[in-house]
């Protein structure tokens, strides 16, 4: 339960957090402490990652000017995770991935509070709800040669994918929904993906995201750690130092940047639909 006083504006590290802002990740927290109640039910793993596992480590929460929360799985327990989604993450929740919303795109997945708003465009259908991310470690084959034909084959796809969802982005709405090319393309890069299991390598990496892959090894995820995170005890891999200094550099030193996803109308009172009034 969030203390009494966390809603408040607050001066963390010299930046000012507002009201609002804590109201936003007072929201994230509820969808991450469902997601790990659901991954502890099913017995799979998943680990802070990115700025929330900086948060973590360097600030035990949020990074004061981070508006998400970012949390990574192997692929097998992903599977597992999409397959029981649905009975899971009952609204307001919402499970988003290319599957599961018909106006959706990305190559990761989300959950969504069906009930708020982080609009990135307001002329996209898809859900727009306050939400988390949960990115997918896949496995990166050990052979110099063959991980190179491995990545030469992800890039394609990758490529492709961007085409092709260019292409029928353009298309009215009701033929966009009958002509969803991208999801049966994106099933097969998939499938590519899985054709290095994690169980089999050594290497790992978010080839799914990142067309410059940041290759980590398996063992930095061979232990699970937690670290206070707010009012939640979140897990953070043995190897966050490896894996952080891999991925930023000197992370223990404060870098004000911008989100990746840009600049997000946040609401926590309304829903994405009644903000863009459909």
């Amino acid at each position: 339960m969030l203390n009494a006083n966390f809603l408040k504006e607050e001066n963390i590290s010299g930046y000012l957090v507002s009201k609002e802002m804590k109201e936003v990740w007072a929201c994230e927290l509820d969808m991450l402490e469902r997601l790990l109640a659901v991954c502890l039910k099913y017995d799979l793993k998943c680990w802070a990652d990115s700025g929330t596992l900086i948060g973590a480590v360097r600030h035990k929460g949020f990074i004061p000017w981070d508006d998400d929360i970012d949390m990574v799985m192997f692929r097998d327990d992903y599977d597992k995770l999409v397959k029981v989604a649905d009975k899971e993450f009952t609204y307001p929740y919402f499970f988003q991935t290319i599957y599961s919303d018909e106006y959706y795109g990305n190559r990761h997945a989300q959950i969504r509070n069906s009930e708020t708003a982080a609009i990135a465009n307001p002329k996209s259908r898809f859900n727009q709800g306050i939400f988390i991310d949960i990115f997918v470690l896949d496995g990166v084959p050990d052979v110099p040669r063959t991980l190179q034909k491995h990545l030469r084959k992800v890039k394609v796809y990758k490529q492709l994918l961007k085409s092709v969802s260019k292409l029928i982005s353009h298309f009215p709405k009701t033929l966009y929904r009958k002509c969803r090319w991208d999801k049966m393309l994106y099933a097969r890069y998939e499938e590519v993906l899985r054709s290095a299991p994690v169980s089999e390598t050594e290497l790992v990496s978010t080839l799914s995201l990142n067309y410059k892959t940041r290759i980590k090894n398996r063992s930095c995820y061979d232990r699970t750690e937690y670290m206070d995170f707010e009012n939640l005890k979140i897990p953070v891999p043995s190897g966050y130092d490896q894996i952080l200094k891999i991925d930023f550099g000197d992370y223990m030193t404060p870098v004000h940047q911008p989100t990746l996803h840009g600049k997000l109308h946040f609401d926590t009172k309304r829903s994405y639909k009644e903000v863009l009034n459909f």
